[in-house]
């Protein structure tokens, strides 16, 4: 094994090289006198290693506890490990042999903490010569305490003139502020909410207010009612390879898949190998069903919506097109370029010191609620909230006074506040383009809090009825 490490790093960092007493197995240990990444360690580990491919699928040259240990510190695992497995190349059949020698390593990877970094499917090693196929053979591993810090793994580089392509792991600051985990709003306790939602009030809005009073009032009332629908919504854990396939049943399988291969391990019997192999088979069984069944399933419920759902399952998604905007070189510049692209400079509004109230305009009915809500698709991408148009239709059919003491006053005032002109935007290339050097070549899309849109749906319905 060999490493190599840049003057420019070694001028800032020490760096001392440790043997396992094994050839195959490199590990580099790096020191700072500053703590790192912001983080309170001073150093971190980096093992490299490579397993040859042994003719006892039982017996490696680099045993899973070499590469895997029980450390404080970060610790980043890199190698060759001439292991197949489902779990990082979910797209190729395995045999029985090859899932037997790569099993070891994730046990104990799983067991010590370790993330698998590699996206499944995401190829490192491309034959020159012959009629082999390309696999994911070129693993990375994270544990605990370096995973926050990696930001990115890429195999994007330029072939070294290698079968192996090289791998790029950059590792940066946690961001500060992360974003935190989604709502699973198909998931809500509806439940327990029900007496909750029927009894909550909307506290009456101020009489002739400013437009900040009528801000502040309308921002007041939806966070008591958001933070009230979360409580009771569970968060999904954030994850870059989420299985839709997966189910509770699965995970049972698992972990006597896991007990019964340990088992084994401490008590080489007949018996215990013949439970454990039984117990493989099933789980592995189990997973190729589930994956059939979901892509069956899904095929059959394809709607116009979801159909496009189901293509990028199938041929993947297209990278995204970076902008290289003239004059901005900064992601900072290129926001700056694009909103003012996208969002010309305009005369700015001022609103009336004091709102009154329209006396002519005829009161907000919840029957006008209902019609806007009915036209709205609980599949539509919700706002900077995250609340989609299926937990506001539910909340409207527990307790239809809540969105009608809420949007009343907007309607009566004629004022739309500004809590609910928040969005989040999301840029896109326009394909074909031949230069994207301009803001023209990209296009925006805008996604408003869900609940202004209703208020839009039913200002516009009004506007149809009076043309």
């Amino acid at each position: 094994m060999a490493a190599y490490v840049h003057m420019s790093f070694l001028s800032n960092y020490t760096v001392l090289p440790k043997f396992k007493g094994v050839d195959d197995v490199l590990a580099l240990d790096i020191f700072s006198n500053e703590p790192l990444f912001n983080t309170d360690f001073h150093s971190f580990r980096v093992i490299n290693a490579y397993s040859t491919n042994p003719a006892d699928h039982r017996v490696h040259s680099v045993s899973p506890e070499v590469l895997f240990p029980d450390l404080g510190f970060p610790l980043l695992v890199l190698g060759d490990l001439n292991s197949h497995n489902p779990i990082w190349d979910h797209l190729r059949h395995f045999s029985g042999r090859e899932i037997s020698c790569s099993t070891p390593y994730f046990e104990k990877a799983a067991e010590s903490g370790f993330a698998l970094l590699n996206p499944p499917g995401e190829y490192t090693r491309f034959p020159l010569v012959g009629t082999a196929r390309p696999s994911v053979i070129d693993l990375s591993f994270a544990n605990a305490p370096l995973l926050p810090l990696v930001k990115s793994w890429e195999a994007s580089l330029p072939s070294t003139g290698s079968d192996h392509i090289p791998i790029t792991i950059t590792l940066a600051t946690p961001s500060l502020n992360q974003k935190p985990p989604r709502p699973r709003w198909t998931d809500t306790d509806w439940v327990t909410l029900d007496p909750i939602v029927k009894a909550f009030k909307v506290p009456a809005a101020p009489p002739c207010p400013t437009p900040l009073q009528l801000d502040e009032w309308m921002s007041e009332s939806l966070k008591r009612l958001v933070a009230l629908l979360k409580e009771h919504t569970p968060v999904s854990r954030p994850s870059h390879h989420s299985k839709p396939w997966w189910t509770p049943h699965l995970s049972i399988l698992r972990r006597e898949y896991l007990r019964a291969a340990r088992a084994a391990r401490k008590n080489d019997s007949p018996h215990m190998r013949e439970v454990a192999g039984s117990s493989k088979a099933g789980y592995f069984k189990a997973i190729k069903a589930a994956k059939s069944k979901h892509w069956s399933s899904s095929q059959l419920t394809a709607t116009p919506q979801s159909l496009w759902t189901a293509k990028r399952f199938a041929y993947g998604r297209a990278q995204p097109r970076f902008p290289s905007l003239s004059g901005a070189e900064t992601p900072q510049q290129m926001n700056c370029v694009l909103l003012e692209h996208f969002f010309p400079p305009k005369e700015p509004f001022s609103p009336p010191p004091r709102l009154r109230p329209n006396r002519s305009a005829p009161p907000l009915t919840t029957d006008e609620i209902a019609a806007a809500l009915s036209k709205c698709s609980p599949t539509s991408a919700p706002g900077p909230d995250g609340i989609p148009y299926s937990t506001w239709k539910q909340v409207n059919k527990i307790n239809p006074s809540i969105l009608l003491h809420l949007l009343s006053p907007l309607v009566l005032l004629g004022y739309h506040p500004a809590s609910l002109k928040r969005s989040n935007g999301v840029v896109l290339n326009k394909p074909g383009k031949p230069s994207y050097e301009s803001g023209s070549s990209f296009r925006i899309i805008v996604l408003i809090r869900t609940i202004s849109k209703v208020l839009e749906r039913i200002i516009a319905a009004r506007l149809l009825a009076a043309a």
